[in-house]
């Protein structure tokens, strides 16, 4: 109901009945009078006499068109529905005193209007815009030397530390406060200082210290009859002894706090005869006014129920059509991703496929290997040992003086170049190192034939393989390393690579490495060249898995693992 008593403001005639000889004697007195009066009935928690001498006087000041009275009117009655908690209320009056005094330039007012804003911020628990405004007004109040305003500000900046729980911080803008209102002599600024400091070592557990201010904050309020700044003091006094757990000093404490609520009830009671009789003039212009917002109220009812009703029908027309385009996409996923699954397995089957073939041509290639170098070492190789004896015959028989001796011997020579072309061909075809002295004999003759070529130094590392590995499979494995030598040749740029063959329990392993320029995977796999699809044929053949790990600037690693087959 205290909402009403705002609109008392704008019957000066019914207050004037009220309030009788006294109000017109009250009218007759300056207006600062009236509003120390006020602040005065503020500060004794009378709020609803406050608040009709403020609405009085703006009704005054209103009637003499004085902006400046009307400004502090509202400053006045702003900070009555302040304290009433009436936020909303406070801050249009706060709004409209900055408007005000914008357009008569008064940085005073208009800093006080924002000052204010952020109390009801505060109230209202917004403590991030609180602390906006009061961080923006605080430097104007200290240099104007106005500190009353200076302090109240840092008041509130203390609680806002002390909701912050940055309790140090809040005790020493406490105490700045507290200077600013000695300046300004306002006892009940410092007294609320006073027990916000309290507070603070209450909860630091420094007892002494919190102790020490609420006592000089009650003595403050009981010397000016603040009654409730004073139950406030008393409050925190209870509060203290029992967290100490003194419940002697509790109860005697308590007592005095309901005799201190009693006084301020009693008072109230004063003051509420003179609401009765403002209330009982001003009734029945509140009924109709009541008569008028309740159809006004049904009005804007029946439009938020079709506001409701229309946002609603819209909500769910907008759900059902998520629902469906959420459904027509995890159709649309799963079709895809069923899709990519049939390529992949048709991916898979055409590279078994591929692999397969591979593995005839490879079979195919080493059968025709092996019949081409039997075929020049036994065959062509006898025909030129023939040839080269019918040339000796023919040399012997010769002088040396004969100009024909010396052509038969450059015969000779070329002939056994020859020879010697064909064995090194039919060795290369058919491995001759591998076929007589096995795998690791053929890799270390290899290594020396690459590394005294000077393009790259090759060593190898390995152990005895005891004849774990067939004839077929050691020369598989011998293929596999030169397929990989000479891509690290053609490919890598790499100054050394390094060999290693290591007999397992149940598997051969190979590892070939180099120091190269390595390169992507992720390329190489998009476009599978004959190489690598060459050994993958080689190791599938042995029934083999192989690793490659490499990467731009980082050499390249391949591990191949070839199962050992026990008898």
């Amino acid at each position: 109901m205290r909402k009403f008593f705002v609109l008392a403001g704008f019957f000066l005639v019914i207050i004037c009945q009220v309030f009788g000889q006294e109000n017109q004697f009250e009218s007759k007195k300056s207006f600062d009078d009236l509003v120390i009066k006020a602040d005065r009935l503020k500060a004794e928690s009378k709020y609803d006499s406050a608040l009709v001498i403020f609405n009085f006087l703006k009704n005054r000041a209103e009637l003499e068109n004085d902006t400046l009275n009307i400004i502090r009117s509202n400053l006045g009655i702003g900070a009555v529905l302040f304290l009433l908690k009436e936020t909303d209320v406070a801050r249009d009056y706060y709004r409209k005193l900055i408007l005000m005094a914008k357009s008569i330039n008064d940085s005073s007012y208009i800093n006080k209007g924002f000052y204010g804003i952020g109390g009801t911020y505060q109230i209202d628990g917004n403590l991030d815009s609180a602390f906006y405004y009061y961080e923006n007004t605080l430097p104007y109040f200290i240099g104007k030397n106005q500190y009353k305003d200076a302090g109240l500000i840092l008041a509130n900046l203390a609680s806002i530390y002390y909701s912050r729980g940055e309790l140090d911080l809040s005790i020493e803008t406490s105490l700045k406060s507290s200077e600013f209102a000695k300046m300004a002599d306002s006892p009940q600024l410092e007294g609320s200082n006073l027990r916000m400091l309290g507070m603070i070592h209450r909860v630091k557990k420094e007892y002494d210290e919190s102790q020490k201010y609420y006592f000089n904050a009650y003595r403050i309020a009981d010397a000016n009859n603040f009654l409730k700044d004073k139950g406030d003091a008393l409050y925190g006094l209870i509060k203290l002894n029992r967290d100490q757990e003194d419940y002697d000093k509790v109860i005697r404490y308590y007592e005095n706090y309901i005799s201190v609520l009693e006084d301020i009830y009693l008072k109230g009671e004063n003051d509420q005869i003179l609401d009765l009789k403002e209330k009982y003039k001003t009734a029945s212009l509140k009924l109709e006014n009541e008569r008028q917002k309740n159809f006004a109220f049904q009005q804007r009812k029946y439009k938020t129920i079709t506001l409701i009703v229309s946002i609603t029908l819209v909500v769910a027309a907008f759900i059902i059509i998520y629902v469906i385009d959420q459904r027509r996409k995890n159709i649309k996923a799963l079709a895809e991703k069923n899709e990519e699954i049939n390529r992949q397995q048709i991916d898979e089957l055409l590279q078994k496929q591929e692999i397969a073939s591979l593995q005839g041509v490879l079979e195919g290639q080493e059968t025709e290997r092996r019949r081409v170098a039997i075929d020049l070492h036994d065959r062509l190789g006898g025909i030129l040992s023939m040839v080269k004896l019918h040339f000796s015959v023919v040399t012997e028989s010769l002088s040396k003086d004969d100009q024909a001796h010396a052509k038969f011997m450059k015969a000779s020579d070329l002939l056994d170049q020859a020879t010697g072309e064909v064995r090194s061909i039919s060795h290369n075809l058919l491995s001759g190192v591998l076929m007589k002295f096995g795998l690791v004999p053929a890799l270390e003759d290899l290594k020396d034939k690459i590394s005294q070529t000077g393009k790259l130094k090759v060593t190898l590392y390995s152990n005895e393989l005891n004849n774990v590995l067939s004839a077929e499979q050691e020369l598989q494995l011998y293929r596999i390393v030169q397929e990989l030598i000479s891509n690290i040749l053609k490919h890598s740029q790499a100054k050394e690579a390094n060999i290693q063959l290591t007999k397992g329990d149940e598997s051969v392993n190979l590892i070939v490495e180099d120091d190269g320029i390595g390169f992507d995977l992720k390329a190489v796999n998009k476009k599978t060249g004959i190489g690598l699809s060459n050994l993958k044929a080689r190791v599938a053949k042995l029934n083999g898995n192989f690793h490659i790990d490499s990467g731009r600037g980082a050499g390249t690693t391949i591990s191949i693992d070839i199962p050992i087959h026990h008898d």
